[in-house]
């Protein structure tokens, strides 16, 4: 992607995050930018294509935050961890591409193609959660990471509407609760769990 699509769609999620699916017009992004007006009609011709490559640059943006390889050594600590840093920059830094992934995906809803995409790119994320999960001895790995995954969309959208005292005790405690009862018969979590008292 060029240096000035990429800038354009960044600033598109901008103002998806601040005004939300109907303020996403080529002009408003133009303003946002402080790009001369038709600039961003220049790179995508239409709203589709505008949208569109907002939902591409959110799921690039994704990508490049995740690891390429598990960590050495993983363990629960270090699972909990990875998934509380994960929730944190949702809703911290992370925050303006939360919210507007929360508006592209109720637009993927009525949009099949977009969906087929965010479903792919969500896929992507559940299965290095099922690898990071089998590594520390989960007993289904699958789906306790679907599990996973849609407590912490529940999470994150409570912690953006109504935020925590205590991001990141609100975000650890749920994590290590329901991979704690995945534990495999004498695996590695069970063997944590039991030195904690939580087994």
């Amino acid at each position: 992607m060029t240096d000035r699509r990429a800038e354009i769609l960044d600033t598109a999620l901008h103002v998806l995050a601040e005004h939300g699916m109907r303020g996403l017009t080529h002009r408003a992004v133009d303003a946002a930018a402080g790009l001369p007006s038709g600039s961003t009609s220049y790179y995508f011709r239409t709203r589709d294509a505008l949208v569109g490559g907002c939902l591409r640059r959110l799921l690039e943006l994704d990508r490049a935050d995740l690891p390429d390889e598990l960590p050495p050594g993983v363990d629960l600590d270090t699972l909990v961890v990875i998934a509380t840093a994960l929730c944190l920059g949702m809703i911290g830094e992370g925050r303006f591409r939360t919210l507007a992934r929360y508006e592209l995906s109720l637009h993927a809803v009525r949009d099949p193609a977009l969906h087929r995409e965010l479903v792919a790119a969500g896929d992507e994320l559940r299965a290095l959660g099922a690898a990071l999960l089998g590594a520390v001895g989960a007993a289904d790995p699958a789906a306790t990471s679907e599990r996973l995954m849609a407590m912490i969309d529940g999470l994150v959208y409570t912690a953006i509407v109504r935020p925590p005292t205590d991001p990141a005790s609100w975000f650890a405690g749920p994590i290590r609760d329901l991979v704690t009862a995945s534990a495999r018969p004498g695996g590695q979590i069970a063997r944590q769990a039991d030195r904690r008292g939580l087994a």
